[in-house]
């Protein structure tokens, strides 16, 4: 009975997502604008590209652990296109030199931000494999990057990991 218990709710995960467009199925350089927004419907946020057009943000992923950003030209072309909550962005950002600004543009927009008396939290979701887990940034009132850390997602059983 457990067996049937998980082979149904998977069966219909997998049928909803046969109908959707994944981030990484966008091509830059052959997908318009309208393409974008028909596969994978309107950006979480978007922000101007500072050589012109915009950048769209799209929060994806098993619990939001995926942030994809496109760049958008000004002829509504997609010129870009990138995961950016990957280790080696996680990785550039450095206590006392990273400005929020930096961080906003390195991670994209924040999934959480805590406001705490002499400092700000932004919290991003990210995938740890084998584990989920959480990237946080502290900030001091000047908005330079205090410190990092990350931590493990312990909101899973145990006995789940197996099921993403």
């Amino acid at each position: 009975m457990n067996l049937i218990h998980r082979i149904i709710p998977a069966l219909l995960i997998v049928g909803a997502l046969a109908g959707c467009a994944l981030p990484g199925s966008i091509v830059p350089n052959t997908t318009d604008a309208d393409v974008l927004l028909k596969k994978l419907g309107k950006p979480t946020d978007t922000r101007p590209n500072p050589q012109g057009g915009e950048f769209w943000e799209y929060v994806y992923g098993p619990a939001g652990t995926e942030t994809w950003l496109f760049g958008v030209d000004g002829g509504r072309m997609v010129r870009s296109a990138e995961q950016l909550l990957t280790y080696d962005r996680l990785y550039k950002v450095v206590p006392g030199v990273t400005t929020q600004a930096q961080v906003r543009e390195l991670l994209g927009k924040p999934g959480q931000i805590m406001r705490l008396r002499h400092e700000i939290i932004w919290d991003w979701r990210v995938d740890l494999r084998p584990t989920l887990g959480h990237f946080i940034v502290r900030f001091d009132p000047n908005g330079v990057a205090t410190g990092v850390g990350v931590m493990m997602d312990m909101t899973l059983d145990s006995g789940d990991k197996g099921d993403r």
